[in-house]
């Protein structure tokens, strides 16, 4: 039998803690399973340089994804151990990118038997990973006041500070350079570097995005008047906004955003004022059970 290696939050409340043991459980009839709880990059570090098996499920969301596969990448260890992802974040963007159930138990269930695909990683140049995407600008933004309201809007939080944002932001004056061509330059509100195609708590902004295709889905959206970013927000909704003049979408293996610094959203994680920044495809850098 194979054994995995379930990881979970140290600080998960208590709700979370009863769908954990429930999940456990069923990994149990498919791994020997070694259980940790981590609460933070080092101790994660700790547990996977003691674990010594070919699978490792962690259980959270876009985060919790991106923390776990750059410690792996850290550690050398990306393709020596096959990826699980249990859904339990806020968004879980990547995993209903990919059609993961989003029940965890259900989620959980699917891995007994489950093959190992290849997956693509984003790498910036300062040697971050991205493993559903990052965005600039107003997406960025939009995350930053969405934080404080996380514990009590959950899913709704990140459209609240969507339309927080929307509401007091102006445009970036940044240059996009997109294999070596100038793409867009000049005022734009949001940047979008995707591996996958859905953000901010679903919504499916790169429609036909897909993490195993080995290209970056790049999405401009110009800078536009404060009376129109509500229609945009509506198309966005719908699905209709690739449709509209001003959102730009481009295939390829290498962007650069340089000029006005500006923040950046990866996989939840911020970055604040980063003002030349490159975000290259890394094809098949690690294996995500399926």
């Amino acid at each position: 039998m194979s054994s995995a290696l379930l990881i979970s939050n140290a600080n998960a409340g208590s709700a979370d803690l009863e769908t954990m043991a429930a999940v456990a459980e069923i990994l149990r009839d498919g791994f020997e399973l070694v259980e940790v709880q981590t609460s933070g990059p080092d101790e994660l570090r700790a547990a996977l340089t003691d674990f010594h098996g070919d699978r490792v499920i962690t259980a959270g969301g876009d985060g919790s994804l991106h923390l776990l596969l750059n410690v792996l990448a850290d550690l050398g260890r990306l393709h020596d151990l096959a990826v699980g992802l249990v859904p339990l974040g806020t968004g879980n963007d990547f995993a209903a990118g990919l059609d993961i159930p989003e029940d965890p138990v259900a989620a959980a269930r699917g891995y007994l038997g489950a093959a190992a695909q290849p997956m693509d990683l984003i790498a910036a140049n300062d040697g971050e990973r991205v493993v559903n995407a990052a965005h600039a600008g107003l997406g960025a933004v939009a995350a930053h006041k969405a934080q404080a309201a996380k514990q009590v809007a959950g899913r709704m939080a990140y459209p609240l500070g969507a339309i927080a944002a929307a509401a007091t932001e102006d445009g970036y004056d940044v240059e996009l350079v997109l294999d070596g061509v100038t793409i867009s330059k000049g005022p734009m509100l949001m940047v979008l570097a995707a591996n996958g195609p859905c953000l901010g708590g679903g919504a499916r902004l790169c429609v036909g995005a897909d993490p195993a295709d080995g290209q970056i889905d790049v999405l401009v959206i110009e800078e536009l008047p404060l009376h129109e970013r509500a229609g945009l927000g509506i198309d966005i909704q719908r699905g209709t906004h690739l449709d509209r003049d001003d959102v730009h979408q481009w295939q390829g293996h290498r962007l650069t955003i340089s000029g006005q610094p500006i923040d950046h959203n990866r996989d939840g994680e911020l970055r604040y004022g980063l003002d030349d920044v490159t975000y290259t495809i890394q094809r098949a850098a690690w294996h995500l059970l399926r």
